[in-house]
């Protein structure tokens, strides 16, 4: 009986317990202390050198980026060499080909359009070992990616990777006919506007890792994304292009403490924020926040593909337009042809709707809206990547 008082007693305090809890929203303040964030990596190699510049916003102003733009960007070496990058998109600066000597140590220094001066601290150009391999593991819906790499020398110990996604979609109604000058003419084969390839970065997850505590310089099947068939991705042809980057000791902490930040925090009996030692400071004002680490690295890529015919697991058919309901197709004939211009221009002229192919022996013409002909109204692009496979 003893026994029973006391469990009935346990289960009243849990009870308890778990009625008093309440969700606790900590107070967030509303200033906008408008820090600089700089993001990118000096490409020692020949590849390009991206750099973007950002600023800061309110936690209640949403998701969205306020570029920093108009500055001027340099990359100087301990020996006095300098690259100037250019602005090529709002807030984006770049740099094609640097080629860096190994011999010398690299910073990056930027100057904001209101006479503002920061700096990165100067670090050697670390050479990156090439990925030996990109593979995924099939899951029960989807595909987990991964990748294997190693450094004979055991000097990288440290990695970083980005990846990006391309994939195709179709739309529902295939176009062989277009509208100019008044005329419906077919369509050649280079233009057709039925499938088209999307392009995504993968810029709201950090896939870091180290081989610091193993007797050799390895990494094994390391996790990066996982796409599942529902999002359609995979239906077609998937193409994954991993990019790789040595990193030092001080980034990968870096990183880790952003991960652990930006990802990994959900209540308050989670890991709360920590400060984030970058290595960029505001030489004119040493007391400014900057967001941001500059590394100075070789970059190594290795692109995979996949053909979404040949998986284990039902996939959807891409088609983003609307349903068959939503798609009617009509129909424009010649005759009466004293009428034919007219009704043609009132059709097509504006632009919302598309021929779509012949009636009989050309006697006419069937037509569909734009939007279920013309798979670019949804983003992506009818020009083939150069590196696709078909």
């Amino acid at each position: 009986m003893k026994l029973i008082q006391g469990r009935l007693l346990l289960v009243l305090f849990l009870l308890c317990a778990i009625s008093c809890r309440k969700p606790y929203n900590p107070p967030v303040t509303n200033v906008n202390v408008n820090y600089l964030v700089v993001e990118g990596v000096i490409n020692g190699g020949p590849d390009s050198t991206i750099i973007t510049l950002s600023r800061t916003t309110p936690p209640n102003s949403g998701p969205k980026i306020v570029a920093e733009t108009n500055a001027t960007l340099t990359v100087l070496s301990d020996a006095g060499d300098k690259y100037m990058l250019t602005e090529t998109y709002p807030g984006t600066y770049t740099f094609n080909g640097l080629n860096l000597p190994t011999t010398k140590k690299y910073c990056l220094h930027i100057t904001t359009s209101n006479g503002e001066q920061y700096q990165s601290a100067f670090m050697a150009s670390a050479q990156t070992p090439a990925i030996d391999s990109v593979g995924y593991t099939i899951k029960p819906t989807g595909l987990q990616f991964n990748v294997n790499t190693h450094d004979n020398t055991n000097n990288t110990r440290y990695y970083r990777w980005e990846y990006d996604e391309t994939w195709t979609y179709y739309s529902l109604i295939n176009s062989v006919l277009y509208y100019k000058n008044d005329q419906v003419l077919p369509r050649p084969i280079d233009s057709l506007i039925n499938e088209c390839y999307e392009h995504a970065t993968l810029s709201n997850s950090i896939f870091i890792t180290t081989s610091s505590h193993l007797a050799k310089d390895v990494i094994s099947d390391f996790p990066l994304g996982y796409v599942d068939a529902s999002t359609g991705k995979i239906s077609h042809i998937y193409s994954l292009l991993v990019k790789q980057y040595a990193i030092t000791a001080d980034a990968f902490t870096y990183w880790t403490l952003l991960k652990t930040n930006t990802e990994q925090l959900g209540s308050i009996f989670d890991a709360q924020p920590s400060s984030i030692p970058g290595n960029i400071k505001c030489i004119s004002n040493p007391n400014e926040p900057v967001v941001g680490f500059i590394s100075v690295s070789t970059i190594t890529t290795k692109r995979i593909f996949v053909n979404g015919t040949y998986l284990p697991f039902p996939v959807p058919y891409n088609i983003r337009q609307p349903v068959p309901s939503e798609c009617p197709q009509d129909t424009i004939l010649l005759a009466p042809t004293f009428t034919y211009n007219v009704r043609l221009s009132d059709i097509f002229a504006a632009g919302e709707n598309i021929p779509v192919t012949y009636v009989g022996f050309i006697i006419g013409y069937t037509w569909a809206p734009k939007d279920c002909v013309d798979c670019r109204v949804y983003g992506g692009t009818n020009v083939k990547p150069s590196y696709w496979p078909y």
